[in-house]
């Protein structure tokens, strides 16, 4: 199993280890944040992760891309279709409706959860954030009062200073409760759209609990050897779903409109759900490998004519 993601599930489970962690990480990026630019910040991280300066002035790669995309597009679409709870109207506006997992409530507050009007088994999100969770398999052992101070310093943190990624510094912090799909870890089906058109598809994945982070291309032949450095990767491919080919025309659909987006989606007994639309996997900085696989990406994206420059720390 990869160590990293499993140190990781543990401080989740850990409430009080797992704010601890992330007030001091919030306290160091908010210095950065005052002092650093966010082409000097993006400069020295990409470097620092993927082991090479990157070129934000001819770009070439999908990450350097993705780089140049947080430094020189701005599409007011994006921050909304990146919000959890607003992108919800983004999907039924595209026509999707049928798609959405049903919203139980969203809250300003932690200190607003009613946790006896929720069902049993549930799942709290930071609309705003990625990775900030919770997910409840029996409410009568789920210790909200443990878990309200971490999901509230979730609503006073700025997520763009991480990765300066924009987008995020447009949205309002809330969070939204969802019923839990499934007792057992689902299937993320994740298509990489580039210009509209889904070119690759990287599928999160549990087995014989091991997590797995698997690309494949768009007619699901694995590319067995790519990792994104974020889990084991299994060399050996899923079959493929069912409904394959109609959650590609759905995520290039809902992809049209942008230059590059991750539209994540669920195969839940056979029905399809969205998770969600990601602008910038890993802020940019995961560092592929074979290498051969960040400058095919990179091939890919045809990127758009400059909209603006902007500062996450004007």
């Amino acid at each position: 199993m990869n160590t990293a993601w499993k140190i990781k599930e543990a401080i989740k489970r850990n409430p009080a280890a797992r704010y601890l962690i992330e007030e001091r990480k919030r306290r160091e990026y908010q210095k950065l944040a005052q002092t650093v630019s966010d082409r000097d910040f993006i400069e020295a991280l990409y470097e620092k992760r993927i082991g090479r300066k990157p070129d934000l002035d001819r770009p070439t790669t999908y990450t350097e891309k993705l780089q140049w995309l947080k430094l020189n597009y701005r599409d007011p679409a994006i921050p909304r279709a990146s919000d959890k709870y607003e992108a919800k109207k983004y999907i039924a506006e595209r026509g999707f409706p049928a798609l959405l997992i049903p919203t139980l409530a969203v809250y300003d507050s932690a200190d607003d959860i009613d946790l006896q009007a929720l069902p049993a088994q549930f799942i709290i999100k930071a609309t705003h954030g990625s990775g900030w969770n919770f997910i409840c398999r029996d409410k009568a052992t789920f210790n909200l009062p443990a878990k309200r101070k971490i999901m509230n310093t979730w609503l006073h943190e700025d997520l763009s200073i991480y990765g300066r990624e924009w987008n995020y510094k447009e949205q309002t912090p809330r969070l939204i409760v969802e019923p839990l799909m499934d007792t057992k870890p689902l299937v993320d089906y994740k298509f990489l759209c580039f210009n509209g058109t889904c070119k690759a598809v990287q599928v999160n994945h549990d087995a014989n609990g091991t997590h797995y982070v698997d690309y494949y291309d768009e007619n699901w032949n694995l590319f067995s050897d790519m990792s994104s450095g974020t889990a084991d990767i299994s060399g050996k491919p899923l079959p493929k779903p069912q409904c394959f080919d109609q959650m590609k025309t759905i995520a290039e659909q809902l992809a049209a409109p942008f230059p590059f987006v991750r539209v994540d989606l669920y195969d839940i007994h056979g029905r399809i759900y969205f998770g969600e639309m990601t602008f910038f996997p890993g802020s940019g900085f995961w560092k592929i490998t074979p290498e051969s696989y960040d400058r095919m990406f990179g091939e890919w994206m045809e990127l758009p004519e400059r909209t603006g420059v902007g500062e996450c720390n004007d």
